[in-house]
């Protein structure tokens, strides 16, 4: 609960002031960058209160994140901000319009080009998925959650097609990612965080561009499969990557690191 409340301190302390340099240096700039720049160091700071520590195998393969649509798994709140923190793209998400209206992380959100959709107004949802498949044939990487919501059990639920029929139209990539360890340090409906390790693969991409809207499920099994399987390997990985020192592979732990590779 500790670290929570300094977590939460931190937050309240950091987004006002945060927000209106980032805003700033955003019109000064004529760009987003600052807003994520200001954003990941408030994220891996709240990160470093809490006492998570994240590992990510597969990180290149975001080098060249245009057209892309990142989907992972979700079990936790903790998702979010440790993806953001730790994956190097400048993501753009279609949030739902609650979001919009938080203070200063609305106007944020808006000025980073996020795109807002009401789930009930099925029409401002097609204008939503329109201006998504604009956004991603422009070279802008997406960050969405397949599954829509996040898992009580912490089990891989079933995906939603939504996020498989923008990428297919706008003939993107669609790049896994298995998050695993976020929902024992955050369950959903907890306020607590637990310090721990979690760990975050970028699984191979999935050309959703050889794939017709016909063939969507096809699509969504696939990748969901990946991610079972990345998610499986993991519920059976040995039990010393939990015991790994901050920033240490498996492979360099056992005494195989960049050097001998």
């Amino acid at each position: 609960m500790i670290r929570a409340l300094l977590v939460t301190l931190f937050l309240v302390l950091y987004i006002p002031p945060a927000c209106l340099v980032g805003w700033t240096l955003a019109w000064w700039q004529s760009s987003a960058r600052p807003l994520y720049t200001l954003g990941r160091f408030g994220v891996r700071m709240a990160l470093r209160l809490a006492g998570v520590r994240v590992d990510v195998e597969g990180g290149e393969t975001l080098r060249d994140c245009a057209n892309t649509v990142v989907m992972p798994n979700h079990v936790s709140n903790l998702d979010a901000p440790v993806l953001f923190g730790v994956l190097s793209p400048d993501f753009k998400v279609v949030a739902k319009k609650v979001l919009f209206r938080l203070p200063f992380l609305g106007t944020t959100f808006r000025l980073a080009r996020f795109i807002e959709v009401d789930r009930q107004d099925k029409e401002q949802s097609r204008g939503a998925m329109r201006k998504a498949v604009e956004s991603l044939r422009g070279g802008e990487c997406f960050l969405v959650f397949p599954e829509g919501t996040r898992s009580s059990s912490g089990e891989l639920g079933d995906l939603k097609k939504g996020g498989f029929l923008i990428a297919i139209e706008a003939g993107s990539r669609i790049v896994p990612v298995a998050v695993s360890g976020t929902h024992d340090l955050m369950p959903k409906g907890g306020f607590r965080i637990r310090s721990g390790r979690v760990r975050v693969q970028v699984l191979d991409p999935v050309d959703a561009s050889a794939y017709a809207v016909e063939d969507r499920d096809r699509l969504v099994t696939e990748v969901r499969g990946r991610i079972a399987a990345a998610l499986a390997g993991r519920a059976s990985a040995p039990p010393e990557w939990d015991l790994l020192p901050r920033g240490r592979t498996l492979d360099e732990a056992r005494g195989r690191g960049r050097g001998d590779q």
